[in-house]
C-alpha cells in the first residue's frame, strides 16, 4: 500500500469515528436533556429543561417564551455588565433604563444601541454578545433576526392573547419555534461560556484568589481550585469567566441566591432597581423576590 493511501485509509477512518461520536453525542443528548445542557449557563439551562418538561403543548410554548426571553435578558445583562464596568458613556442610559420594569422590547433596543457602538462591542465579553448576533460585516446574524425581530412579536402577540387558544394552535407555534431557539442555545459560544458564583475570596500576592460554584448546565458545581484573577470582585458575585484570569461581575443583572419562596438556590433576572432595593424576576421559578441593594 502507498503512503498516500495510508494517508486516505487514515482520514476515512478520522471521519467515520468523528461521525460516530457526534451521532452517541446526539442519542445521548435526546436521552438525558440534563446532559444536553451540561455546558449551557444555569439561566437558560434551567429554562430549556423546564421546557421539556411540560407534557402539553400550550405549556411547552409558553415555556419556550420563557426561555427566549431568558436568551435576550441574558445577552443583554452581558452587554450592559460591559459597558457599567467600562464606565462608558452609555452606563448613565442602562442606570436610568431600570428604574421602572423596562419591556423586553427596550431591553433589546438598548442592547442593539451597545452593538452599534464600536468602543462597546470591542469590550470582553461583550465580544461574545458581538460574534453571536453581529456579523463580520455589521450585519445582524440570522439568530438576532429571529430573536430581534419575529420571537419579539410572536412573545408580544402571544403574551397579551384574551383567550387561550386550541391546543393544536400551540403545537404549531411550538414546533416552529422550538428548534431556532434550541440550535441557538446549544451552540452559541455565548451561552456556553463559564458563568460563576463567588462565594470566598482572598488574596494572592498581589491578585486574587476566588472560590467559585460553576453554575452550568442543571446542577451547580463547586469548582475545587480557585480561580486566580487580577480583576476585583465582591463575595457572592455572579460572573462570566474565560477559564483563565477574565472575569466580568454581572452586578445584579444576573443574580444566583437563595429563594425563600421555594427554599432553593437559583438564578435571577433583574426587573428594576431603586437606590436601596433590586426586583429579581426567576424564569425557573416563575416567580419575583425583592431585596435589599448591596
Amino acid at each position: 500500500m502507498t503512503a498516500d493511501g495510508g494517508d486516505t485509509l487514515l482520514q476515512d477512518f478520522e471521519r467515520r469515528l468523528l461521525a460516530l461520536e457526534q451521532a452517541f453525542e446526539k442519542l445521548r443528548a435526546a436521552i438525558d436533556p440534563a446532559f444536553a445542557v451540561a455546558n449551557v449557563a444555569a439561566p437558560i439551562a434551567a429554562s430549556l429543561l423546564k421546557v421539556d418538561g411540560q407534557h402539553a403543548f400550550s405549556a411547552k410554548f409558553f415555556a419556550l417564551l420563557d426561555l427566549g426571553e431568558a436568551v435576550l435578558k441574558y445577552s443583554a445583562a452581558i452587554g450592559f455588565a460591559s459597558v457599567m464596568q467600562a464606565n462608558t458613556p452609555q452606563s448613565s442610559d442602562i442606570v436610568e433604563l431600570f428604574r421602572r420594569p423596562p419591556s423586553l422590547g427596550k431591553i433589546v433596543e438598548r442592547l442593539r444601541k451597545i452593538l452599534d457602538d464600536s468602543s462597546s462591542r470591542a469590550l470582553w465579553p461583550m465580544t461574545l454578545v458581538t460574534d453571536a448576533l453581529r456579523r463580520a460585516n455589521g450585519k445582524q446574524t440570522s439568530a438576532a433576526r429571529y430573536l430581534f425581530e419575529e420571537f419579539i412579536a410572536i412573545r408580544n402577540s402571544e403574551r397579551g392573547h384574551g383567550t387561550h387558544q386550541p391546543e393544536g394552535y400551540y403545537e404549531e407555534l411550538y414546533l416552529k419555534n422550538r428548534y431556532i431557539l434550541e440550535d441557538f442555545v446549544l451552540s452559541s459560544d455565548l451561552l456556553s461560556t463559564t458563568l460563576v458564583y463567588i462565594h470566598s475570596v482572598d488574596h494572592y500576592g498581589e491578585q486574587y484568589s476566588y472560590k467559585v460554584t460553576r453554575l452550568m448546565g442543571a446542577v451547580p458545581i463547586d469548582i475545587p481550585d480557585p480561580i486566580i484573577s487580577p480583576t476585583k470582585v465582591r463575595m457572592h458575585s455572579t460572573c462570566v469567566w474565560d477559564g483563565a484570569a477574565r472575569l466580568l461581575a454581572l452586578a445584579e443583572f444576573v443574580v444566583y441566591r437563595f429563594c425563600k419562596q421555594c427554599c432553593s438556590e437559583h438564578t435571577f433576572f433583574a426587573d428594576h432597581m431603586t437606590p436601596d432595593r433590586v426586583f429579581l424576576q426567576s424564569y425557573p421559578g416563575s416567580h419575583r423576590i425583592e431585596v435589599e441593594r448591596r
